[in-house]
C-alpha cells in the first residue's frame, strides 16, 4: 500500500505542476504527436517515446541482441552500456541492419541502436504526462526544454515515475530522471546527458525451469509466487558528453566519452524447478551480495568529405575503447522446500551469508578506417577496416583466467540504383561482439562470457516509389552458440547459423497507414557438442516465422486516429536438448498470435495541445511462456490495458 499512496502523490504533484504553472505559456507539439507507426521508415524496427514497432527491437535483430552484443550508439557515437538509462533524454531509436545501414560506418552483424538525443532549443517548451499501466498503477512523466542563452545554450530535462506491475505479478518502482544541457557554437555543438534511474521495491520475475520434455502449467495472472522479503534496490547512472564541429569546407570531427554504472544494493532471483507436468517441485533463492558494474567508453571519428559532379566521397578514421569491470557470484542460495506451481510459499527470511565476490574486466581498443563513395544515379559503396585488442580477466576465489584477441574486422556493402525507385544491394560484416552474461538460474550466473567473433552476409532490394517502400533480403549470420553444459554452466557449446529472408512493406492507403514486416529464419546449431547429441539442431530461443503488422487509420472524427498490430509467431524452441519422449525433436513453445488495439485522440485546450491514448495489448489474451534460457521461462504478457494522457506546454 505504501507504494500505491506515494505513486498517487507523485502523480498528482506532477500533473498539478504543469497544469498550474506551465498552462499560460505558448504550446509548442513534442509529446502529442508523437506515433512510432506514421513516422518509421520501415517495418524491420523503430522507437518514438515509449513505443516500439516492428519486427527487431534492441533485444532481437535476426535472432541475436545488438543489445546483448555491445551495439550501442548515441547519435553515431559508440558506448559501452551497463546501466539501464534514463529514457527521458532519447527521443527515439533506430535499428541500423541490412539496407538501413548501407551508408552507415563500421556496421555490427547483429546490428546496430542508434539512439537520437531529445533537442533543446531557443524557446521553452514542456511536456507532461499521466495515465495508469497496464495492470493499473501510475505513472507521470514530465520535460522541459530551457534556452540559457539564445542559439547559444540550452538544457533538456525529465523525470518519469512507474510503478511497474507484470503478469506474475512481479512489480518494481521506477524513478528515472536526466539532464541534456546542449552548447552550440559557430561550427558545431557539444551536448551532455546525466541520466540517473533509481530502481526500488524490485519484486524479482520468477524463472522458471522444467528439464525434462514438458512445459510447466501456466500459474493464473497477477499472483505472485516469490518471498515479500526479496525486494532488491538498484541505482543505475550514465553520463556522456558528445561534440560535433567542422574544420573547414571538408573536414569534420564527432567525439564522445561515457561512464555507465550499475550499483545493485540487493538483488534476488526466484528460481522454481518444475519435475512434472502438474507443477511439482522445489523453490530457490538465490541472494546477492552488492554488486557493481561500470564501463568508461568513447570513441572519436575524423571525417573527410567531398561532392563534386554527382561523386560523393568520405573517409572516416575511428578510435574507440573501453574499460568495463564487473562483479559477480558471492550469492547465497537456499533451497526452501517442495511446492506446486501456482501456490503460495511463504518463507520466514533467513540469515543472508555472502561469499567473496568475482571481478571480471574487459579492456578494449580499436582503429578503424573507412570508405563511403557514391555515384549519383548508378549506386553506391560502403568500406571499413578496423584492429581491435581485446582483453578479458576473470578472478574467482584468487585464481585468475585471461583470454586476448587481436582480430582484423571489416566491411563491405555495395548499392545499386538502375532505377531512381530502386536499390539492389549486399553486404559482408566481420566483428567482434559482447555474447552477454549467464543466465541467473546458471552455475556460473552473471558471469561475463567470452567475446564472439560473428559474421554477416546479407543482400536484397529497396523500392521507394510514390508512398510504397519495400524492402526484401536474404541474410545469413554466424556466431559461438552458447547454453548450459552437463554441470548447469552456461558455456561455448559450438557455432550457430542464423539464415532467412525479411521482408518490410510501409504503404499509405488513404487514411490508412501500414507497416508489415516478416521473417521467416532457419536457424543451425553445429559443433562437437551437437555431433554427440549433447545438443539438439535448433538453438534456444529461435522460431522460423514471426509476422508483425502495424496499422494507423485517420477517422473522419477530428483528431481521432485508430491503430491495432498483430505479431504472429510460430512454435519457438525451449530446449537445448532432443528427449526420446518427443521422438528425438526439441522441446517448443507453441505458436502464438497477439493482438494490440487502441486509440489516439488530439486536441487543444486553449492553447495547449493535448491526446489520449488508450491501448488494449494482447486483447484476445493469448497466454504463452517467454523463452529465458533452455528450458526457463517466464510467464509472457497477458491481455492487459494502459491509458495515458499527455499535453505539450
Amino acid at each position: 500500500m505504501r507504494r500505491r499512496r506515494s505513486g498517487r502523490f507523485v502523480e498528482g504533484a506532477l500533473t498539478g505542476v504543469a497544469v498550474l504553472v506551465l498552462a499560460p505559456l505558448p504550446a509548442l507539439a513534442q509529446r502529442v504527436n508523437e506515433n512510432a507507426v506514421t513516422s518509421a521508415e520501415d517495418a524491420f524496427g523503430a522507437q518514438v517515446g515509449s513505443e516500439k514497432i516492428g519486427i527487431y527491437n534492441d533485444q532481437d535483430v535476426r535472432g541475436f541482441s545488438p543489445s546483448k552484443a555491445g551495439n550501442m550508439r548515441i547519435e553515431g557515437v559508440y558506448y559501452d552500456q551497463v546501466s539501464q538509462s534514463s529514457g527521458r533524454w532519447r527521443l527515439n531509436a533506430a535499428i541500423r541492419v541490412g539496407a538501413a545501414a548501407l551508408d552507415y560506418p563500421f556496421p555490427a552483424p547483429s546490428g546496430i541502436v542508434d539512439y537520437k538525443v531529445r533537442n533543446s532549443g531557443d524557446k521553452f517548451a514542456a511536456s507532461a504526462a499521466v495515465g495508469r499501466d497496464p495492470w493499473g498503477a501510475p505513472l507521470a512523466e514530465v520535460d522541459f526544454q530551457v534556452p540559457i542563452i539564445k542559439e547559444r545554450l540550452s538544457f533538456g530535462a525529465g523525470y518519469a515515475y512507474l510503478n511497474m506491475e507484470q503478469t506474475d505479478g512481479s512489480s518494481q518502482e521506477f524513478h528515472a530522471m536526466a539532464l541534456i544541457p546542449r552548447l552550440r557554437f559557430s561550427n558545431g555543438d557539444a551536448l551532455g546527458i546525466v541520466s540517473y534511474v533509481v530502481d526500488d521495491h524490485i519484486m524479482a520475475r520468477p524463472n522458471i525451469t522444467a528439464a525434462d520434455a514438458f512445459l510447466p502449467p501456466i500459474p493464473k495472472a497477477r499472483r505472485y509466487l516469490g518471498q515479500r522479503w526479496t525486494e532488491g534496490h538498484t541505482d543505475q547512472v550514465a553520463l556522456m558528453g558528445i561534440t560535433r564541429f567542422t574544420l573547414g569546407d571538408s573536414w569534420s570531427v564527432r567525439a564522445g566519452l561515457s561512464s555507465s554504472q550499475n550499483l545493485k544494493s540487493s538483488n534476488y532471483t526466484e528460481v522454481f524447478s518444475i519435475n512434472n507436468p502438474e507443477g511439482a517441485g522445489r523453490h530457490r533463492v538465490i541472494s546477492d551480495p552488492r554488486l557493481f558494474q561500470r564501463s568508461i567508453s568513447g570513441e572519436a571519428q575524423l571525417a573527410w568529405k567531398r561532392e563534386q559532379g554527382g561523386v560523393r566521397h568520405r573517409v572516416m578514421f575511428m578510435i574507440r575503447g573501453r574499460n568495463r569491470l564487473t562483479e559477480s557470484g558471492g550469492s547465497d542460495i537456499r533451497d526452501l522446500g517442495p511446492v506446486i506451481l501456482g501456490q503460495y510459499d511463504h518463507e520466514p527470511k533467513p540469515v543472508l551469508a555472502f561469499g567473496p565476490v568475482d571481478k571480471g574486466r574487459i579492456r578494449q581498443k580499436t582503429f578503424g578506417v573507412g570508405y563511403f563513395g557514391g555515384l549519383a544515379g548508378v549506386g553506391q559503396i560502403n568500406l571499413g577496416l578496423q584492429k581491435t585488442d581485446y582483453r578479458q580477466s576473470f578472478r574467482h576465489l584468487g585464481g585468475l583466467a585471461q583470454t586476448e584477441t587481436r582480430p582484423w574486422l571489416y566491411n563491405g556493402a555495395l548499392a545499386l540504383t538502375p532505377r531512381r525507385w530502386l536499390t539492389v544491394y549486399a553486404t559482408y560484416v566481420r566483428g567482434l561482439e559482447e555474447s552477454g552474461a549467464a543466465p541467473e538460474n546458471a552455475a556460473n550466473r552473471n558471469e561475463q562470457l567470452d567475446a564472439s567473433r560473428t559474421t554477416q552476409i546479407d543482400g536484397g532490394v529497396r523500392i521507394a516509389h510514390g508512398k510504397t517502400r519495400f524492402v526484401a533480403s536474404v541474410f545469413q549470420l554466424e556466431k559461438p552458440y552458447f547454453t548450459f553444459d552437463a554441470a548447469n554452466v552456461f558455456t561455448e557449446q559450438g557455432q550457430v547459423r542464423h539464415r532467412g529472408v525479411e521482408f518490410s512493406l510501409s504503404q499509405d492507403i488513404g487514411a490508412l497507414h501500414l507497416l508489415a514486416g516478416a521473417v521467416l529464419m532457419d536457424p543451425v546449431v553445429t559443433g562437437d557438442a551437437r555431433t554427440a547429441g549433447r545438443v539438439g539442431k535448433r538453438p534456444v530461443n529461435t522460431t522460423p516465422l514471426l509476422v508483425r503488422i502495424d496499422a494507423d487509420l485517420k477517422t473522419p472524427v477530428r483528431g481521432l486516429s485508430l491503430s491495432g498490430a498483430v505479431v504472429e509467431t510460430a512454435p519457438r524452441i525451449a530446449s537445448a536438448r532432443t528427449y526420446a519422449a518427443l521422438g528425438g525433436e526439441q522441446l517448443k513453445i507453441g505458436a502464438t498470435t497477439v493482438v494490440d488495439v487502441g486509440l489516439r485522440y488530439r486536441w487543444k485546450t486553449g492553447q495547449t495541445p493535448m491526446s489520449l491514448r488508450v491501448l488494449l495489448a494482447n486483447a484476445f489474451d493469448d497466454k504463452s511462456w517467454k523463452v529465458i534460457a533452455a528450458n526457463t521461462y517466464q510467464q509472457a504478457d497477458a491481455r492487459r490495458l494502459s491509458v495515458g494522457l499527455a499535453a505539450d506546454f
